[in-house]
């Protein structure tokens, strides 16, 4: 009888243990993990925006009339959950400063990965569109007589259904 009552707390012990482990990693430790992550994306996602963005912005002086587009590489969700890019035109920075400035915004269902990052851009280009992170990302610049037009546009998922 004895060796039976060693096993069984053998046992018992391992399932404590694993119990124990299992409660302080999904409890503390993994969901911090996946938080961190989550903002680390949301940083990686804008600032990767906001290069493309400035970068196809940058109009020769020599081009009187085109257009190009570049594809911007954006993760399709952030912790999960489906985003927004937005251009704001005089978005706000600092708690008490009324300073305002061009910015391209991420506007996730989780407020704290929603992020703001200011955009530079030529005086003579107009911004209008958002990109919804479901969709292909590209970014389109259009020059005209009346100066160019940068569109931030959504194309469907290249490549049909997803395998």
């Amino acid at each position: 009888m004895v060796p039976v009552v060693g096993k069984a707390l053998e046992a018992a012990i391992a399932v404590l243990f694993i119990g124990l482990l299992t409660t302080v990693l999904l409890g503390g430790v993994v969901p911090d993990h996946r938080a961190a992550v989550g903002h680390e994306l949301a940083d990686r996602t804008l600032a990767t925006a906001t290069d493309r963005v400035e970068t196809t912005a940058v109009v020769p002086e020599s081009a009187v009339v085109g257009s190009r587009r570049a594809d911007v590489d954006l993760p399709r969700t952030i912790r999960g959950s489906s985003y927004r890019v937005v251009y704001v035109p005089n978005a706000t920075f600092g708690g008490g400063s009324n300073a305002t400035a061009p910015a391209l915004v991420l506007d996730h269902p989780n407020d704290a990965f929603d992020r703001q990052v200011p955009v530079t851009l030529p005086e003579s280009v107009t911004v209008s569109g958002a990109w919804d992170s479901g969709n292909d990302c590209v970014v389109r610049v259009v020059v005209g007589d009346d100066g160019a037009t940068l569109e931030l546009t959504n194309e469907p998922v290249s490549g049909g259904t997803d395998e």
